[in-house]
Order: C-alpha cells, then structure tokens, then sequence
C-alpha cells in the first residue's frame, strides 16, 4: 500500500504504481515492456504530432538565422527531451510546452537587436527557467513560493501573456503581421474552426448526440489546420511545389522519388556546433553576461508561475480519474515533477540553445484526451502510460523523421504558429479573467497584463505585486478557487 505525496493518503490496497525501474526519485519505463499500444492515442498522434512540432520553425528561421532543416532538427531534439517526462523520469503527464510563456519570451527575444544577442538573451531564459525548477524542487519550497505570489499577479501575467499572442499577431511593428497578410483565409478559417470546435456551447449539445463530432473536438487544432492545408492552394495561400518537388523532376516532369527521399536525417552536429551552449564555435558563453541572466530573470518567474498552474491542473486532471480507476496508484509528486522539468529545461539548451517555447510539464489537451478514455475502466486502458506513450508514439517524434510530412507542412507552417498564438491568447484571456472574484481583483488582472503586454514582464511584475499590495493588501494573499 503506498502513499500519495501530494495529498498524504494512502490508496486502495487493491491499487498498485505501474511497473518501472527506479533510480532515484525517478520511474523509468520501457516502450512494450511497462507500456503497452493503445491504438486510439495511436492514430491522434498521427494526425495531430506535426502540426503542432513544427509550429514554431519559421520562428527559428526567421529569428535565430536558421536553416529550415536545421530548424526541424531542433523540433526533433526538444520533442525527444519533452518524451523523456514520462520514459525517463515517470512523469504520469502528458508533456508539452510552457504555451502561454511563448508570446512573452518571443516578444522579449525580439525586442533584441542582433541575432547572436538575441539567441543569448533566449538561452540565458531557458537556464533561469531550469535552474529555478531544479532549486525549488531540491529545497521544495515550490508550493511556498507560488503562495508567496499575489492571486492578481498571477492571473495578470496568464492575461498578460493572452493578450501579448493576440496583439502581436495584429502589430504591425512585428512580423506576424505579415503572417496574416499572407494567409488570411487560412489563418482566420483555421482559428474559427479550431475556436468553434473547442470552446462552442452549442456544439457541446451536438458533440453529445454525434459522437464523430466529439472525436473531432478532441483532435484540437489539427482539424483546423488540416483545412487551411486544403483550402490554401484554392485561395492562393500555399502552394506545394517544394513537395511536388520530392517526388518529380521540375523540368522534365519525370518520377525521381528514391528511398532516400523518404526520410529526414536531423543535422544533430550543425545543431550542436551553432547553437550548443558548451560549442566552441557558437560564441553562446561570450555573450553570456550577468546582465542578460537580470534581464531573463523576470520573464523564467512568469514561465514558472504559468508551468506551476499546470502542474496544479495535471494533477487535479488525474485525481478527478480515480473514482473510476482504484486499480491504479499513480504517483503524484510535485517536488520530482520539478527536478525532471529543470533537468529537461537545462538539457534542452545544453544541446541546442534557444528553444523559446521552454520544456513544460503538460500539454492539457492531450491530457484530457488520454484521462477520458482512461477513466473507462482497465478493458479501455490498462495504464495510464499506456495512454501517454501511444500519444506520444513511445517516446519517439517519429512522424518529425518522415520526409513527405515535413515538405507537405512546411508551407503551412505560419499558419500553424499563428494558430498556435491565437488559440494560446483566447485560453489564457478566459481562463485569467476567471480567477478575479471581485472588481478591484478584475482591474488589476488586466492592469497587470496590459503592461506586460505593452511594455516588458519585468515591469509588468512590479506593477502588478505594488498595485496588489496597496490595493487588496492580505486580500491579495486569498486562497485560488477551483
């Protein structure tokens, strides 16, 4: 019988942690040895996995001075540290990105001038991030120091990071602008599809009486971005000639695709040498100065406030399964939950640098996805990990690996980040502005993040933590409803 550290109570006799091998606070487990396919997972994998890895690659193109392929190269390594969560360290969630940090950090990154500066500027994030994970988990101070942080304050930065996707995506100072130029028909059906198949109350009662329309809700942004991906050439939006490409001579029109054609080898050595924080030849560690780490420094305690929600949501995401699953003891704990998300962090830009989107611990719609059909009883799943590795392919991004895909989405691929920015600010507009339980509350959420917004997180802090203080005082301390 074993004890749940995050609650202090013991489980049902009956109950038993999934099969691992131990090293230290850490479960490791093996693909088919302690986790099984489970083919549903499977399948949305396959459907959803490229649309979302490769979201952000015409940022490091555009931003970092990337190659294409040296981009995806870089999607392939974060996607196989983002799998050893739950492989390596037995993390019973499905990982993901710091989602909502993503608008704030590429604001800031490109805010910097100069390319090298601004790769600097996003490492020194990542390390800030990952250290503080890695402290707090070794001293388990995390739960006090997020009770140290005003309610307003944290629903501010969550609005403020909302609000800075959805703004930046209309500025015309940046250059998402031009991203909405270019694919306008794409970007807005995509996002209304996507918007409406997630968020609409009316489809919910439809979603109850056609049960393909509710599989297609749970597919998340992919049915949307599958349609500008069919809609796009008709509107001349996109256009697959690189594909095309692939597979026939331009000139001759003949079939040249071989078997070499088929699959993509990631340029682990260009990734390293470039970008690699211990490189001799990046120059990383020459621009590593103390005031860059000040700079960071604001924008890792937004990543880490946002990245400690989430923990709180997986968690309750778990626990509100085990009504329905006493068989199965999964091991809560916040304090290993915080080592592997600073191991991870820090081994992401030990490799390869300037991963802005950071190493987070949850994808929550994936989670939802996994948990709903893992309530069903153990017929439906056996194991949580058996949910969570199918979703993942067990740990291995092999769809990033596949030639075809790759060429197929990258010409959608701004549309996909613009969908990526615009669904992240809805989210995190509602889910802010639903924790203000009074008007006071309200004005400095959107106080808060109207600063972080416009002008810097760090700024947006101290204004949201004096304005709090002066105007809620002990109130602003207030225990966080469900």
């Amino acid at each position: 019988m074993s004890e749940d550290s995050s609650t202090g109570k013991r489980a049902s006799p009956a109950a038993a942690p999934a099969p691992g091998i131990r090293w230290g606070p850490f479960t490791a487990r093996v693909p088919f040895v302690h986790a099984r396919a489970e083919w549903p997972e499977m399948v949305q994998n396959f459907v959803v996995a490229g649309a979302t890895g490769l979201a952000v690659v015409p940022i490091f193109v555009t931003a970092f001075g990337m190659t294409f392929e040296l981009a995806v190269s870089l999607c392939i390594v974060q996607a196989f540290i983002l799998c050893s969560s739950f492989f390596l360290f037995g993390e019973p969630f499905c990982p993901g990105w710091v989602t909502p940090a993503l608008p704030l950090v590429l604001a800031a990154a490109m805010a910097v001038e100069g390319i090298p500066d601004r790769i600097a500027f996003v490492t020194a994030v990542v390390i800030v991030t990952g250290l503080i994970f890695f402290l707090l988990g070794i001293t388990r101070l995390g739960a006090l120091f997020i009770r140290l942080v005003p309610l307003p304050l944290k629903a501010g930065i969550i609005f403020g990071a909302g609000l800075s996707a959805i703004v930046g995506e209309f500025s015309p100072r940046g250059e998402s602008i031009a991203r909405v130029l270019e694919y306008p028909v794409c970007i807005t059906l995509s996002t209304g599809v996507t918007l409406l198949l997630l968020f609409s109350q009316p489809l919910e009662k439809l979603k109850a009486r056609f049960g393909w329309l509710a599989v297609l809700g749970g597919l998340g942004m992919a049915p949307g971005f599958i349609l500008a991906m069919v809609i796009g050439p008709w509107v001349s939006e996109v256009n697959y000639d690189k594909f095309k490409e692939l597979f026939f001579d331009p000139v001759s029109g003949d079939f040249v695709f071989t078997l070499g054609d088929l699959f993509f080898l990631p340029d682990i050595t260009g990734l390293v040498s470039g970008y690699s924080l211990f490189s001799s030849e990046s120059g990383i560690m020459e621009n590593l100065e103390p005031g860059i780490f000040l700079a960071a420094l604001p924008l890792s305690l937004a990543a880490y406030v946002i990245a400690f929600g989430d923990i709180v949501t997986g968690t309750a995401i778990l626990k509100s399964a085990r009504a329905e699953r006493q068989d199965e003891d999964i091991e809560l704990d916040e304090h290993r939950t915080h080592l592997s998300l600073g191991i991870r962090n820090l081994a992401q830009v030990a490799v390869c640098g300037p991963f802005f989107p950071l190493q987070g611990p949850l994808w929550t719609g994936a989670m939802v996805v996994v948990v709903e059909r893992y309530r069903r009883g153990r017929d439906a799943m056996r194991s949580i990990f058996d949910g969570i590795f199918s979703y993942y392919l067990f740990g291995v991004p092999l769809l990033l690996f596949f030639k075809p895909l790759i060429f197929l989405y990258e010409p959608v691929l701004g549309v996909a980040l613009s969908l990526t920015l615009l669904l992240t600010g809805f989210a995190c507009s509602y889910v802010a502005l639903a924790i203000p339980r009074n008007r006071i509350e309200i004005g400095l959420t959107v106080l808060t993040g109207a600063v972080i917004a416009t002008h810097s997180t760090g700024l947006g802090l101290i204004v949201g933590l004096v304005a709090s203080v002066l105007l809620l005082g002990k109130e602003a301390w207030r225990e966080e409803t469900d």
